[in-house]
């Protein structure tokens, strides 16, 4: 199969993760619509290439010998983040704290666990996110998982959600998301959001290179 145009060779990894370290990448590149990403997937799948998808790289390790394989960073369309109705519709490369921001400027209600989490939309859905007592998997409606034969929606009962975890395989790759949220005062969205900041800026330090948390919460009694 002819290899995707725009595909960067041996690109330093240690860009992207927050701790600045790791190898080169055989291959890179930042689709910017689901097709293109189906594109990237089906090759990936006939010539037998390992994939890798870099979302805010706060919790990523990659070693100095790198990655063998294509490392994709979602964007354009991907990243996106728009309203329609009381859903917040966000591209799998979007970052879940300017999600959360979004939903509070437009008045809704849900989000708002999100705010302190360094990661993106997909990384979240993959990892099943929680914090605050707020969980993805509560808010979800449903994604758009891209694979090698195209883009499928799924819903949470498809997605296998446990403590940090869904069943999402390796080459599938969440494109877009949509969460249901509830319709409530902007001010005071944004007033927990704050409140919130000032409870992570507390506890966690910043400015530094760090992974952030890598504690697992204890069970709820």
């Amino acid at each position: 199969m002819t290899e995707p145009e725009g595909l960067e060779r041996d690109f330093p990894l240690a860009r992207l993760t927050t701790i600045r370290t790791g190898g080169p990448a055989d291959f890179y590149v930042r689709p910017d619509s689901a097709a293109r990403l189906a594109e990237l997937l089906a090759w990936t799948d006939v010539e037998g290439i390992e994939v890798g998808v870099v979302g805010s790289g706060s919790n990523l390790l990659v070693a100095d010998a790198g990655f063998r394989g294509l490392v994709m960073k979602l964007d354009g369309a991907l990243a996106s983040i728009g309203r329609d109705g009381n859903r917040l519709l966000c591209g799998g490369g979007a970052r879940l704290p300017q999600a959360s921001a979004r939903a509070a400027r437009e008045g809704l209600s849900g989000l708002e666990f999100g705010v302190n989490i360094p990661g993106t939309v997909g990384g979240a859905v993959k990892m099943n996110a929680n914090a605050y007592g707020g969980d993805l998997s509560r808010v979800l409606e449903w994604v758009e998982v891209a694979t090698a034969s195209g883009t499928e929606r799924r819903v949470p009962a498809d997605l296998g959600f446990s403590y940090r975890r869904s069943d999402l395989a390796p080459r599938e790759v969440v494109a877009r998301a949509a969460f249901a949220l509830e319709p409530a005062e902007p001010d005071q969205v944004k007033a927990t959001l704050a409140g919130m900041r000032e409870r992570r800026k507390a506890a966690q330090p910043s400015g530094i290179k760090t992974f952030g948390s890598t504690f697992k919460n204890p069970d709820d009694p």
